[in-house]
């Protein structure tokens, strides 16, 4: 894929640091990057635009990430959205997470890793 491709990512956590090293690493990689502190505002967000990628925190006040995948998978115009959830919370990761995101990470993330692995997605193609 060309280094002038831009793909876009929604950052959902409810920690400004978290958001701002996802931001960071997908940022150096071409993406365009929209952040929400929350699954209320993120869900909002969702309801106008769609993205490539959403990098979505379980555990966030008001709506949690397990919420928001469920509200997720009902609605077609993001099923083609690469959906991959980050948690300190390794017990938070079940069988219903993993069946609904597309992967799974576990904090602290290494930047530079999660940074290659979001540019590898974007030559992912959904069937």
């Amino acid at each position: 894929m060309s280094n002038t491709t831009v793909s876009t990512a929604l950052v959902m956590d409810d920690n400004f640091h978290n958001r701002y090293i996802f931001r960071i690493a997908l940022e150096e990689k071409n993406y365009q990057v929209e952040e929400a502190e929350n699954g209320s505002e993120g869900l909002k967000i969702l309801e106008e635009k769609s993205f490539n990628l959403l990098v979505l925190d379980l555990q966030m006040p008001l709506i949690d990430g397990i919420t928001v995948l469920r509200e997720l998978h009902k609605k077609p115009l993001h099923r083609n959205m690469r959906l991959l959830v980050v948690t300190a919370n390794a017990h938070m990761a079940t069988g219903e997470v993993t069946n609904l995101a597309d992967y799974v990470m576990y904090k602290p993330i290494n930047v530079m890793e999660f940074a290659e692995f979001s540019e590898r997605l974007k030559g992912v193609r959904m069937s």
